[in-house]
């Protein structure tokens, strides 16, 4: 049955569906997914006349051009059709579908909210520190990782690392899930995964290339590497800004710790975005009104700096400029250079920065 209301969910996020279900027979499903393409999913189902009355006659307050970033989603079957809502971290409703904010009953939210709550504590997993981990998973330490995307799972061994975990696939049979995970191929792309280890569910960061020693008999050519939250690399001892995302999106914390960031770290996530091919994340850093994201993360295969330390050209309280020099590679094609200036800017300094525009220029 999850999988059908999987099916639904992603249909419905293009049209309605007809279910000719009776009136007053209307259900809701409450659904946590850590992104809107993951197929791994949370679900609740509510018998609630109250509540699928409430929604299915919430007043349209106006239209938006993007629905926001949430990790929870609504369900609504009721009177012939199937209609898809997000509850966002302000309790505020909005019509995936039509693209409207809604108003709905205060109290209504309230219980959603709640029910969420429960939701998220199943499929999310706990921001532990480093250090912390490093004393739960020591050496030689077998646990079991869950890709909160595709919700495959496989079973892997800590064999190293001091800064962040060096892991192999415990089995031949692990590996392949491993490379299932990443459609058949090797990539250093950071995935969002929890790690289980004695009755606890870490929130934490992998990706999937093979690299250095390796000794199980596993068919895996090296190890790979797991971060957590304010893990460092060994050589640089710096944070991976790539990682730290993927952890706080384990952890369904992704929004909040984006709306910290500075405006440096901003340009950086677009970078991180396209590299990544995450629309949700390029998405929570810019206003996408014709389309622009979209095109963007379907075109561009890889962008990589010339210079790393580039100095902004304006660095002001509202608005930040980063001129950068990089390389760029669309799909199907060579790396070519290009050039942009980054403009960053918010209305107050209680506001999170954006990016005012992106460099539509790299696409044809």
């Amino acid at each position: 049955m999850k999988k059908i209301i999987c099916l639904l969910f992603l249909l419905s996020l293009a049209w309605p569906i007809t279910i000719h279900a009776a009136s007053g027979d209307g259900q809701v499903s409450l659904i946590v997914k850590s992104s809107s393409e993951s197929l791994h999913q949370t679900v609740l189902k509510i018998k609630s006349d109250k509540i699928v009355q409430e929604l299915y006659q919430a007043e349209v307050l106006y239209s938006v051009d993007k629905i926001p970033h949430s990790n929870h989603y609504v369900l609504l079957e009721d009177r012939g059709t199937v209609r898809i809502y997000v509850l966002d971290e302000k309790n505020e409703l909005y019509d995936v579908q039509a693209k409207y904010k809604l108003k709905v009953n205060k109290k209504v939210a309230k219980k959603l909210t709640d029910y969420f709550s429960g939701l998220e504590s199943h499929h999310f997993g706990t921001l532990l520190t480093w250090e912390e981990v490093d004393e739960i998973i020591p050496r030689y330490t077998s646990f079991t990782i869950t890709d909160l995307e595709t919700g495959l799972q496989f079973e892997a061994q800590r064999r190293a690392g001091s800064s962040h975990a060096d892991v192999q696939p415990l089995t031949t049979k692990d590996t392949k899930i491993m490379k299932t995970i990443y459609e058949g191929k090797w990539s250093w792309k950071r995935r969002a995964i929890l790690v289980h280890h004695d009755g606890k569910t870490i929130a934490a960061s992998m990706h999937g290339m093979p690299h250095g020693g390796g000794a199980l008999a596993n068919n895996f050519p090296g190890h790979f590497c797991i971060h957590y939250k304010d893990s460092t690399t060994h050589r640089s001892r710096s944070l991976d800004l790539s990682h730290q995302i993927m952890v706080y999106k384990a952890g369904g914390m992704l929004s909040p710790y984006v709306q910290q960031l500075p405006p440096n770290k901003i340009v950086e996530l677009f970078l991180i975005a396209l590299n990544q091919q995450d629309l949700d994340l390029l998405n929570l850093i810019y206003t996408d009104q014709n389309g622009e994201a979209e095109k963007l993360i379907t075109n561009i295969e890889s962008i990589r700096l010339v210079k790393k330390k580039n100095p902004p050209s304006i660095n002001e309280p509202l608005l930040y400029e980063l001129p950068l020099s990089f390389l760029v590679k669309e799909k199907g094609r060579g790396e070519v250079g290009s050039f942009y200036t980054f403009r960053v800017s918010r209305d107050s300094l209680t506001d999170v920065w954006k990016l005012e525009s992106v460099p539509m220029g790299l696409v044809e």
